[in-house]
């Protein structure tokens, strides 16, 4: 299996979720730098991509009433001038060498325009490559990332309960549930399958301080100081 980049760190590991949106929007320059600066140990973000083959940073598939996928870069910024390329955010968190990162890609069941291993060879031929890693609601995906650059490691995300069975099958690194899906006992169960837990979007401090006594490995949220009350 692959390494996650957290496996030696402290936990809970603290994520702003697309940055701090509580600071700036998400998923902006501004907000990723207000993660930095608060102290975060890293941020999760979203990765789509445009129809001219480009790696961007945007949570929610349709911009106006278009699919990214069917716009080029050039248009999309016009709709979205504040929006980051991948390259962008990874020329911005380069030197800071301990922030963690957890992309993730955007992939609709069926979709095949290579995005799955293009995110993998991008994150491959980074130079901090070894503070990052994959998340998806998409199986296949995921799957794909792991037969083009199985050293990359990756993590399943979901809404509904499941039992670890597929990140097993797959052959992943950690699941990614949401927090109301987590119990003490779900949480071992994971855990003895080998699966760290990553949970969101924790926003309330009782939460935050709750599944990090759960054992929770990380924990994303919008906001630092909610955050750090799990430790």
């Amino acid at each position: 299996m692959a390494m996650l980049p957290f496996a030696d760190r402290h936990r809970p590991v603290l994520l702003g979720h697309r940055g701090l949106p509580k600071v700036a929007d998400g998923n902006t320059r501004a907000s990723f730098q207000a993660a930095i600066e608060a102290g975060l140990d890293g941020i999760e973000t979203d990765v789509q991509r445009t129809k001219d083959g480009v790696l961007v940073i945007h949570h929610d598939f349709v911009v106006g009433l278009r699919l990214i996928a069917d716009m080029t870069f050039d248009e999309l910024k016009e709709q979205r001038p504040e929006i980051l390329s991948l390259q962008e955010l990874l020329e911005l968190l380069e030197p800071h060498e301990n922030f963690l990162i957890n992309l993730e890609l955007k992939s609709i069941p069926g979709m095949e325009d290579g995005r799955a291993h293009e995110l993998a060879d991008a994150v491959a031929g980074w130079p901090g490559r070894g503070r990052v890693w994959i998340s998806s609601y998409d199986p296949v995906a995921l799957l794909k990332v792991r037969e083009h650059r199985p050293e990359i490691p990756l993590a399943y995300l979901f809404r509904v309960y499941d039992t670890g069975r597929m990140a097993e099958l797959l052959g992943l690194e950690a699941v990614h549930p949401e927090f109301r899906l987590l119990t003490e006992e779900r949480v071992a169960r994971w855990h003895k399958k080998g699966l760290a837990v990553g949970t969101w979007t924790v926003n309330e401090a009782e939460v935050a301080r709750r599944v990090a006594a759960m054992g929770a490995d990380v924990l994303m949220g919008d906001d630092a100081e909610v955050l750090k009350q799990a430790r």
